[in-house]
């Protein structure tokens, strides 16, 4: 497996030690925020952009040399870069005082910083689908396939989930507002109706369409792969707004 991009490679390896530093305060600082150590959310944020840019940088590999070093994926990279590095900065700053980042409107100053984060998830789903149109476009094997439009999908509908999420007050429908009762390590609802779930599905797509694509090389299968995708992105959101939890414990 080649990673093209020395950026987002040495950044997701970058990310994936500070996942490791931030949950290690979940250990050694017993403050609490939802039911859970105010450390969870950023540590886990990190684990997931890590294997978010780790990805990206698969997926440019799939570009021919002169692609991979062209201006247009340069500065989707950078602007990725900026957007994680910033989500991550006042996450961790938040977290560091004990508040919330997310769905935090208690001050103009947390309000402003709440629509620029919503700005940075829209940068990182946009550029992953630019990146997505660019492999798309770049080859004719089952991968380029499978690679690009699983970008472009997902992109697509975690934009969706995520956008629907942020007109809200927080990620619960129903049941217990805490993540105390939840899932271990995720901390997904077992009461109610949790939309991160779904949110958690559309990201993933870039992972698992071409994993799948890696086994079986066929468009086809790419294509249902893609499709199964999609509805069950649907489906999970249709489940958390009906206020049933994935599991129930």
């Amino acid at each position: 497996m080649t990673f093209a991009s020395p950026l987002l490679t040495r950044t997701a390896i970058a990310f994936a030690f500070l996942f490791l530093a931030v949950y290690a305060l979940t250990f050694l600082d017993a403050r609490l925020l939802y039911g859970v150590s105010l450390w969870e959310k950023p540590s886990k944020f990190f684990l997931s952009l890590a294997i978010h840019m780790a990805t990206l940088a698969w997926g440019i590999s799939l570009l021919p040399a002169e692609q991979q070093r062209s201006r247009g994926i340069r500065l989707a990279s950078l602007a990725f870069l900026a957007a994680a590095v910033f989500e991550m900065a006042y996450m961790t700053y938040q977290s560091s005082l004990g508040e919330a980042s997310h769905f935090n409107l208690s001050t103009p100053f947390n309000q402003m910083m709440y629509n620029l984060m919503g700005f940075g998830a829209l940068t990182l789903t946009g550029t992953t689908g630019y990146i997505g149109w660019r492999i798309s476009r770049a080859g004719t094997t089952p991968m380029h396939f499978a690679a690009g439009w699983s970008f472009i999908v997902s992109a697509f509908a975690t934009t969706l989930v995520a956008g629907y999420l942020a007109q809200g007050q927080g990620h619960w429908i129903g049941g217990d507002q805490t993540d105390a009762t939840g899932l271990s390590f995720f901390h997904w609802s077992t009461t109610g109706g949790d939309l991160r779930v779904a949110h958690f599905a559309a990201l993933h797509i870039i992972q698992a369409v071409p994993l799948i694509t890696w086994f079986w090389p066929d468009k086809r299968i790419a294509t249902a792969a893609l499709i199964a995708g999609v509805a069950i992105v649907g489906g999970l959101s249709a489940q958390a707004l009906m206020g049933l939890p994935l599991f129930r414990i």
